[in-house]
C-alpha cells in the first residue's frame, strides 16, 4: 500500500556551468517532489543562473523543466513551461500536476530550449529516489563508515532487543540515498543510529511510539521501537504506552539490514 502523501527533495547538479550568473557565486538548487493520491506537485529553486532576459537576447532560448521517466515501458516526461530567472539570477515556482504515479518520474532536469530549431541543453540534472540503483552497494558503503558516527549508549542494556553496538549519525548534508526514504523523520529529530552485533546490522529511525511516526508503517518494515535510555523506567510494557507517555517518551523504530537483499527487514 502507498502512503497517501510523500515528499521527497532532489539535490540539483550542475551538467555545464556556462550559465551561471556569476562565476564565483553561490549555488542553491534543489527540486522538491510532492504526492498526494492522485495529486502532484513540483517545487523547484534555482539560484545565480543567468537571468531569462540574457537568454532571450541569445536565439530565443528559454528555461525549462522537466520530468523524465518510464511507465509500463514508455518514456514519459512533463514539461512545465517557460521557467523565469530574473536579473538577480534566482527563479522559483510550485506547480500541481496529475498522470503516472510520482515512483514512475527518475530525472529532474532544467534545459535551455532554443526555440527556433528545438534543441536542447541541459543545466541542472538530478535523480529521484526512484532511479534504480544497487541497494546492497548502498547499505555497505553506509556501513563502511559507521564508526565516523558517535558511539553511544542509546538504550539500556535490558530492554535492548539487538544487543548490538549503537553508532549515531546528525544530519549533516546529503542523506545516503538507502536512508531517503526516512528522510522527514531523520530531518525531524535530526539523527539515525546504526548498529552491529556480530554479522548484523540494524539502522534505527528516530520517533515516538506513535503511528504517524513509524517509518514505512504500511510496508510493515519497521515494528521494533525501543526507548532511548531511561524511558523505559515509565512503562513495564508497551500496552502501557498510552496518552501523555506516547507524546512525550522518545526512542527509535528499528530494522535490520538485510545486506543480501539491500533491504530492511522487520523485528
Amino acid at each position: 500500500m502507498t502512503r497517501e502523501y510523500r515528499k521527497f527533495k532532489i539535490e540539483m547538479e550542475y551538467k555545464t556551468k556556462e550559465y551561471r550568473l556569476w562565476q564565483k557565486g553561490f549555488d542553491d538548487n534543489l527540486c522538491i517532489l510532492e504526492s498526494y493520491k492522485d495529486k502532484r506537485s513540483v517545487y523547484f529553486e534555482v539560484s545565480n543562473l543567468l537571468p531569462s532576459s540574457d537568454l532571450h537576447t541569445n536565439g530565443r532560448k528559454a528555461y525549462h523543466i522537466l520530468l523524465l521517466g518510464e511507465d509500463d515501458g514508455e518514456v514519459i516526461y512533463k514539461d512545465f513551461g517557460e521557467f523565469h530567472v530574473g536579473i538577480k539570477g534566482s527563479g522559483s515556482f510550485f506547480k500541481k500536476f496529475k498522470g503516472p504515479e510520482i515512483e514512475c518520474y527518475t530525472h529532474c532536469l532544467l534545459i535551455a530550449l532554443d526555440e527556433e530549431n528545438g534543441t536542447t541543453e541541459t543545466i541542472l540534472s538530478g535523480e529521484t529516489p526512484f532511479m534504480a540503483k544497487d541497494e546492497e552497494t548502498l547499505w555497505e558503503s553506509l556501513i563502511l563508515n559507521m564508526e565516523e558516527g558517535e558511539k553511544a549508549d542509546i538504550f539500556a542494556e535490558s530492554i535492548d532487543e539487538t544487543g548490538a553496538l549503537w553508532y549515531r549519525f546528525y544530519r549533516e548534508g546529503n542523506l545516503p540515498d538507502c536512508l531517503l526514504p526516512y528522510e522527514e523523520q531523520i530531518h525531524k529529530y535530526g539523527n539515525y543510529i546504526i548498529g552491529k552485533k556480530e554479522n548484523h546490522y540494524f539502522i534505527g529511525i528516530p520517533g515516538r511510539f506513535l503511528q504517524a511516526e513509524q517509518p514505512q508503517r504500511e510496508e510493515g518494515y519497521f515494528t521494533l521501537w525501543q526507548p532511548i535510555s531511561g524511558g523505559e523506567a515509565f512503562f513495564k510494557s508497551l500496552e502501557e504506552l498510552t496518552g501523555k507517555l506516547q507524546e512525550q517518551i522518545f526512542g527509535y523504530w528499528i530494522g535490520e539490514i538485510d545486506m543480501a537483499e539491500g533491504k530492511v527487514l522487520a523485528l
